[in-house]
């Protein structure tokens, strides 16, 4: 059920900083992919959800005054390789345009127990 609701595609995996030969502009290159499975050619590869839950809210003190503050999360079917802190995603493809090209870091273990999806929280990097 959680499956249907994943309407993004991911790339989750370990990245390092680099240049593209055409442009000369700094890029990030992917060196270790976790998600999708490198050889999935799958209709369902790098299937997942970019969220930002509503029951995530705190409140944030740091700038003298109170700010919220809503922190997203992956979400991948279950089964899915485990992915660890500080692995990043890159969402390729999102019925939300505002969502395509962005990058997060995992900055956590996923929730754990019976579930139907695999819930990372994430860290929107710039």
């Amino acid at each position: 059920m959680a499956d249907s609701r994943m309407s993004e595609t991911v790339l989750v995996g370990k990245f390092r900083d680099g240049t593209d030969p055409d442009t000369k502009e700094a890029t990030r290159v992917l060196v270790e992919q976790r998600y999708p499975a490198p050889n999935d050619t799958s209709p369902d590869a790098g299937k997942a959800r970019i969220r930002w839950g509503s029951r995530e809210v705190s409140n944030s003190q740091a700038t003298g005054s109170p700010v919220a503050m809503q922190e997203p999360y992956l979400s991948v079917p279950f089964g899915t390789a485990r992915f660890f802190t500080d692995d990043e995603v890159e969402c390729s493809a999102s019925p939300d345009p505002l969502v395509v090209g962005r990058r997060f870091k995992i900055s956590g273990a996923a929730a754990a127990g019976q579930v139907s999806a695999y819930r990372y929280p994430l860290e929107e990097l710039s």
